[in-house]
């Protein structure tokens, strides 16, 4: 049954003058739309023998007992009391759902946290009306009023449009910093470049590197979420249910300049820069983010578009979870698609291909102007003499849309970055940042395509390099890459 539907089902039921038909003709809808989320369902079941009950609806372990009213005043306490001897007499796992079109009186709330052994959900009609109209999905709807019920100890019952945002765990904050040539720290970068969702990475995981053969698995969700604020209260349930690290890369994108940055309590503070971001020289009216971070077996991406402007309004959302394969515990994943909203279409696909791909670049030094910033973490033992690493660069893109010096480097897939003005480097091995010179040189290039877009590794290493020989210039790039050559000899 399609949402318009019920819809006009429910308006029709309305102007029933008999009451006795219209709470038949609800038992019917609210049937209907448990059916369509897939349960097993039947009418004027036997399960409470002697006692009637108007249907009770079964999928996998969820057994769910159910009264349906539509009268003129709200549902009481003999309604609570009528379906909890009906309970008693029926499953032990069974739960009960008392909707009732007008609503409730108070002391059927208070009975209801009361006696929470025996877990009871309430139902009203402005609720089921958003069911059928498809706000949310009735599976969706009552794992949400039994996670209030059992786990927060409250009613949920027309709860409001704005949820109340997961708050329980303060997001990580990232221990990388840039460090410009002018002392100054950020831990976020911008640069002219384009639309096109990627993400740098600091440590690509090839969900293909094990000891079995075969390659990687893909589970895409797609949560109802619809404008920025949402898409933060996402992040912050899943910080909650330990599936966001410090760990995380992000990129946002306008159609001219881009921004990169580490850690997710960083992303959400540029997030809410967005005015800054639509002021900048030609801003597109929309906006492309990009985040991705580890989890156990892999690691994720989530892609979107949000819109520059008050509304923040945001679609084409898309977690996309990339995994060495199918998990033998599927608990954590369901739980955490149960718990973002969704409960239906999920699929793990194996991948056609293998996950990372790598391109090993021909020698090329990096000059002393080439290097923008570097990226530094901390060094925990104060007793090394010197209290951060640099694990990476930042560096002047060679691979620049309209460079004409990449004939060594055609396996490339230049259309990855070439309108990003600037390159995150990771460093193959890190040095201390202790004042001494360091020459620096590309060695490769690693990405893993998830459904959205690429995840990047530019991976570069360094030598001691004889400072005299930096000087500006082509030349003071070839005889950093004579030394370098001599080095690696």
């Amino acid at each position: 049954m399609r949402d318009n539907d019920v819809g006009i089902l429910l308006q029709a039921a309305q102007e029933m003058p008999d009451a006795a038909r219209r709470g038949r003709e609800l038992e019917a809808i609210t049937a209907d739309l448990f059916r369509r989320d897939h349960f097993r369902v039947q009418l004027n079941p036997g399960a409470a023998r002697p006692r009637q009950t108007d249907l009770i609806a079964i999928k996998v372990t969820d057994i769910f007992l159910v009264e349906c009213k539509w009268r003129s005043d709200k549902a009481n306490i003999d309604d609570i009391d009528s379906l909890r001897s009906r309970l008693r007499r029926a499953d032990t796992h069974a739960i009960g759902i008392l909707l009732s079109y007008q609503g409730f009186t108070e002391p059927v709330l208070a009975e209801v946290l009361a006696n929470r052994a025996q877990p009871m959900l309430l139902l009203s009609g402005r609720e089921l009306e958003q069911v059928a109209t498809g706000f949310f999905t009735l599976s969706d709807l009552l794992w949400r009023k039994r996670q209030a019920l059992l786990v927060n100890g409250e009613v949920l019952l027309d709860e409001p449009a704005e949820r109340r945002a997961e708050r329980l765990v303060r997001l990580p904050e990232t221990e990388y910093e840039l460090l410009w040539p002018d002392g100054t720290q950020t831990r976020s970068l911008d640069c002219a470049g384009d639309f096109g969702q990627f993400v740098f990475t600091h440590d690509l995981a090839d969900i293909d590197w094990v000891p079995a053969s075969g390659v990687g698995v893909t589970l895409d969700i797609q949560p109802r979420a619809y404008h920025a604020g949402q898409l933060v209260e996402l992040l912050n349930t899943m910080a909650n249910l330990g599936w966001v690290t410090s760990h995380a890369r992000w990129s946002i994108q306008q159609s001219r300049r881009n921004w990169h940055g580490w850690g997710p309590h960083e992303f959400v503070a540029e997030l809410e820069r967005w005015e800054e971001r639509a002021k900048t020289e030609d801003a597109h009216h929309s906006e492309e983010v990009f985040y991705t971070d580890v989890c156990d077996g892999g690691f994720y991406t989530i892609a979107a578009t949000i819109s520059a402007s008050t509304s923040r309004q945001m679609w084409n959302l898309n977690i996309s979870f990339q995994l060495q394969g199918h998990p033998l515990d599927t608990r954590p994943l369901l739980e955490l698609c149960h718990t973002l909203g969704v409960h239906e279409n999920l699929y793990l696909r194996p991948r056609d291909a293998e996950s990372v791909q790598r391109i090993h670049l021909r020698h090329r030094a990096i000059g002393i102007g080439g290097i923008r910033a570097l990226v530094t973490a901390p060094e925990p033992d104060t007793g090394m003499g010197f209290s951060r690493w640099v694990t990476g660069v930042v560096i002047d893109n060679p691979f620049i849309a309209g460079h004409d010096h990449l004939e060594d480097d055609e396996a490339l897939d230049l259309s990855i970055f070439h309108d990003c003005e600037l390159l995150v480097c990771d460093l193959g091995e890190h040095h201390p940042l202790d004042g001494r010179q360091y020459g620096y040189h590309l060695k490769r290039v690693e990405y893993a395509r998830t459904t959205d877009g690429p995840a990047i590794r530019v991976v570069a290493n360094w030598s001691y390099v004889d400072s005299s020989a930096i000087t500006a210039g082509p030349a003071g790039a070839q005889a950093i890459e004579d030394q370098l050559h001599t080095a690696d000899a």
